[in-house]
This record gives structure tokens, sequence and C-alpha cells, in this order.
């Protein structure tokens, strides 16, 4: 058989256009609740076709610029952490999957053709960022060969669930929100990678957060000295002293009474002495 080079191009640029994501994470849900979906998932994208588009357009590919962090997609491009996580958000009432150690994270994995199945591997990054990831365990797995491929579940919706160690923390901070890690998972197509990025929240640790503020609870302390605030009608004592003033008043006849009376006057001195025990 006889090819020109202009129909080998062509041949080629048909596969090309065909390689794109094959699969979408397109909900996420925690074992401690709250909800998601993978970034850069768009939920006006049609599931009832194969086609490049409009069917794979939301759909992550692990190739490209962002083939170690979260990928590409056709319609948005290279995966964006935080923007991304935004958009999750933002899709989902403002919550992320909350899950707990030793928890789970439960998905609904849309394949959109037959080498957007399975079997599929993960990993977590405790920082949030999707550079550091380290293996965790599929719990419920979606079915297909070695290499990806099953087309008896193309265009179904599939659940796919992710184990969380025991032992697993979250110390991101990414869109606004503390303790956040990130779930990346993928299948072994060859003209992929496919699967996604999930952010999640650790529950625990974001329930937490709140009792830091208790030592602010102290503060009312700091108003017991206002109890010393009777100590002020100390002065009152010095009313005795008017009486004097009122004594030497009545000896203004002589001139030593009066100045009794203003030794008499001094006794404020002692008030102020009070005052300065307060």
């Amino acid at each position: 058989m006889y090819f020109t080079k202009t129909s080998v191009v062509l041949s080629f640029g048909l596969m090309a256009s065909q390689v794109a994501g094959h699969a979408a994470v397109i909900k996420a849900v925690g074992d401690a609740g709250g909800q998601g979906s993978a970034i850069g998932v768009d939920p006006n994208t049609p599931r009832d076709g194969t086609g490049r588009n409009p069917f794979q357009q939301d759909s992550t590919r692990f190739r490209g610029n962002a083939a170690d962090a979260c990928g590409e997609t056709l319609g948005g491009g290279d995966n964006n952490v935080e923007t991304g996580t935004a958009q999750v958000m933002q899709l989902n009432g403002g919550t992320l999957p909350q899950v707990s150690a030793g928890g789970m994270v439960m998905m609904t994995l849309h394949q959109v053709n037959g080498d957007g199945a399975g079997p599929y591997t993960a990993m977590i990054d405790a920082t949030g960022t999707g550079t550091q990831w380290t293996p965790i365990t599929v719990a419920t797995n979606v079915d297909g060969n070695a290499r990806g491929r099953n087309n008896a579940n193309a265009k179904t919706d599939l659940p796919l669930n992710v184990a969380i160690p025991a032992n697993q923390t979250c110390t991101g901070t990414v869109a606004g929100q503390s303790n956040v890690c990130m779930v990346r998972v993928q299948n072994p197509a060859r003209a992929g990678p496919f699967g996604g990025c999930i952010p999640v929240q650790m529950a625990g640790a974001a329930a937490a957060a709140p009792a830091a503020a208790a030592p602010a609870a102290a503060a009312p302390a700091a108003a017991a000295p206002a109890a010393a605030a009777p100590a002020a009608a100390a002065p009152a004592a010095a009313a005795p002293v008017a009486a004097g003033t009122a004594a030497g008043a009545a000896g203004a006849v002589a001139p030593v009474a009066g100045t009794a009376g203003t030794a008499a006057a001094a006794a404020p001195v002692a008030g102020t002495a009070g005052t300065g025990m307060f």
C-alpha cells in the first residue's frame, strides 16, 4: 500500500487530535463531609459522547509542563493549583472534601472513552502544592487492562475511592484554606496518563484551628483590677478633713486654732497616699 507524505501527516494529525483527557473526576466527597472535584473540571461539559470537542475538554492528562504536578486540560491548559482549587470551591458551595486521618475520598470518575479506564493509582501531597507525592492506597478501583483500556465503560460514571493514611497530615495553604492536601489519581494509558488532582482538607485539623483563639478567654482576667475600683471610695475618708476644716473654721476666732485647722487641712495628703495605695 502506498502512502503519500501528506496522508501520513494527516494521519498523525488525526491521532494527535484524539490524544486528550479521556477521564475526569467529576465529583469527590470526603469521609467527614464536604465535596469537590478534580481541578479543571467544568460541570457544563456534556457527558454523553467520546469525541475531543466537547467531551474531552475538561479531562486531565499528565503531560507537558505540568506533567509532574497536576497536568493539563484541552480547555484550560496547565492546571494551576491555586486558581484551580478556588474554582473547585466556587462550584461546590465554598467547600472542599473534608477527610480524616484513616478516612476516605470517594470519587466519581467519568470515563469518556476506552483509554480512560483503570486500574488507577493514587498519591497524596501533604503540602497541597502538587509537588511532593507519596503513594497511597486505592480502595475501590476502575476496571481496565494493563494499558488503561476498557471500551465497555465509555461514557460511564464509575466509583473510585482512595484511602487516606492513618498518620496523614495536611499542611498546605491553598486558595485561602489551611490544612489542605492534594490527591492525585492516574491510569496507565499510553496516551496519558489520565486522571486528575483533587484538593481535600483535613477535617480534624481545620476544626482545631478555632481552639487557638481560646487563650483570648483570659482577657476578662485583665478586668479583675477593676475590682480595686471600690478603693477609689477611700478619698471619702477625706470627709472628716472637711469636718476638721469646719472645726478650724469654728475656731477661726483664735489664730492658733486656725493654725490647727490648717494642720488638719494636711490630712488630704494621707488621702493622696491612699490613692497611691490604689
